[in-house]
């Protein structure tokens, strides 16, 4: 079944999408302080991530959310992350929402790879 969303229907989605990766980040980060050295790979990615901000929602296959992720450590592979924030809001909110990588974003003004 396919649903047409209008303009502003589809700015309210974006919004209601963006509180939601918002709230769960927030969540995880919170959790991620009593991890321990067993998921020392989630943690970096957790505390890498500056902000997660949504770029497009696409409902013409189901709903796929493209994020752009502003780090400001130097990593660059947050599927565990994201994966799990989908599985959040998709276990109480939308079903078949799908979180997808668009943009990664760089926000160090010096370090590896930045100033050399």
């Amino acid at each position: 079944m396919r649903f047409i969303i209008t303009e502003s229907q589809k700015k309210q989605m974006d919004e209601i999408i963006q509180g939601l990766i918002d709230s769960e980040f927030e969540n995880i980060r919170m959790e991620s302080e009593d991890w321990d050295m067993d998921m020392m790979s989630e943690l970096k990615q957790v505390e890498s991530v500056d902000k997660i901000k949504v770029s497009n929602v696409d409902t013409s296959e189901g709903l796929k959310v493209y994020v752009d992720i502003y780090i400001s450590q130097p990593t660059y592979d947050f599927d565990e992350l994201l994966n799990e924030i989908e599985a959040r809001i998709s276990l109480s909110y939308f079903p078949n929402i799908e979180i997808i990588e668009n943009e990664i974003k760089d926000e160090r003004s010096w370090g590896p790879g930045i100033d050399w």
